[in-house]
């Protein structure tokens, strides 16, 4: 019986302290951050519509992004697959590539943007100038990136 007593003392402080350390974890969630997405929709002060279209712009770029990225890390991996092969001859090639695949990723992000500004209405612009503005802070690295 104390052998019983023993055990059912440790499972119950194992409970306890599970239970104390999901409750401290839910406590101090740190804050959430909003993404791109909910602070582009605040900042222009989109209406329902406005955010079902962004919604359908945000799918599609995504798409596109997902697919260059995928590109991009194919071209990275041969790229870097030179340095065991030794093969020098492609190194020139693959690095056009890798800088065309970039420059194209930029192209999509800038045709998001210019698809954001179209959905604005004419009193809205003002405040999507002013987030343009703002694009330095708002999608530093460390910040999220301007996928959507």
């Amino acid at each position: 019986m104390n052998k019983n007593r023993f055990y059912i003392f440790i499972i119950v402080g194992l409970l306890i302290s599970n239970l104390l350390l999901a409750g401290f974890m839910m406590m101090n969630k740190p804050p959430q951050h909003l993404g791109p997405r909910n602070l582009i929709i605040e900042r222009l002060h989109f209406n329902e519509k406005q955010i079902r279209q962004y919604d359908a712009l945000i799918g599609y770029h995504r798409m596109q992004i997902s697919g260059k990225e995928h590109d991009l890390m194919n071209l990275k991996s041969q790229y870097y697959s030179l340095l065991r092969s030794g093969n020098r001859q492609k190194e020139n090639s693959l690095v056009d590539k890798i800088g065309k695949t970039n420059m194209e990723m930029e192209k999509i992000n800038f045709k998001h943007f210019q698809d954001i500004k179209r959905i604005c209405r004419p009193d809205q612009v003002p405040y999507f100038d002013h987030l343009i503005n703002d694009f330095e802070s708002l999608f530093a690295p460390g910040s999220r990136r301007p996928h959507e």
